[in-house]
Parts: structure tokens; C-alpha cells; sequence
């Protein structure tokens, strides 16, 4: 008989993020950087990124709060690396809750996008940038 709990899986796959140091910490020199806080629980993410020719070369984070906004930053962060800035856009929500990996009930996805949130507000300071750019 199979004992094998794939919930167990999911559970232990958040909590090794959690616990994870690979992505911990701040960029001594980050491109960009934003500062997010859920002002309901207090949880904050700080998401930093190395940027070169248009590839996130490095993400780090720092945040406090809750299991779910600390591992998900972890997630994100693992899962942006490498990535070009124009493959971020197809990331969106719904790709977050899924690489997550765990279903959250409403109130605690708000954690689990915590950390996707700062991204967007990256991704529309990186545009605006851009678009400033093309207007001198």
C-alpha cells in the first residue's frame, strides 16, 4: 500500500522555500529594486533584480511576515532568473498561484502574490522609464 501524500509534497516543496537561503537577502548593486507591505497582515517583500541587456540576471529578496509571502518570494525569484524582461509579461497572476503549488484561499493569496506584486510595480517603473525615454 502507497502512503504517498502528493499534498505532503506541496507542503514540504513551500516550507524548502521558506527555509531556502539561495534567494535571501539584498543585491549590493540592483538595477531595480521596490519595497511592497500588505498593509493587513504587515507582511513586506523587498524584491531586487539585476538587469543586463534586458535578462534578469539576479533576484533577491528580503521579507518578513508569513511562510506563504516569504516562500513565494523565494518561488518568484527562482522562477524569474534567467528570464527576459518581455517573458515576464506573460507571467501573471494566475502563473504565480500556480507555481506556488499549493491552492490558497482568498485572503492568503494576497500573501502568495505579495512578492508578484512588487514585480509588477517593477515591470511599470522599467516601462515608464521607456517610454520617458522615447519622449526626449
Amino acid at each position: 500500500m502507497d502512503n504517498h501524500n502528493p499534498d505532503q509534497d506541496e507542503e514540504d516543496f513551500l516550507l524548502e522555500h521558506y527555509e531556502s537561503e539561495q534567494y535571501r537577502g539584498r543585491l549590493n548593486a540592483p538595477t531595480v529594486s521596490y519595497q511592497i507591505l500588505n498593509r493587513t497582515c504587515g507582511d513586506s517583500v523587498v524584491l531586487d533584480l539585476e538587469l543586463k541587456n534586458n535578462l534578469v540576471v539576479q533576484a533577491k529578496f528580503e521579507a518578513q511576515g508569513c511562510v506563504i509571502s516569504q516562500a513565494a518570494a523565494s518561488i518568484l525569484c527562482e522562477t524569474i532568473t534567467d528570464l527576459e524582461l518581455t517573458s515576464l509579461n506573460s507571467f501573471d497572476a494566475s502563473c504565480m498561484l500556480k507555481a506556488i503549488r499549493i491552492p490558497l484561499s482568498p485572503r492568503r493569496m494576497v500573501c502568495g502574490l505579495l512578492a508578484w506584486e512588487a514585480l509588477q510595480k517593477i515591470k511599470t517603473n522599467l516601462d515608464n522609464q521607456v517610454k520617458g525615454n522615447r519622449q526626449q
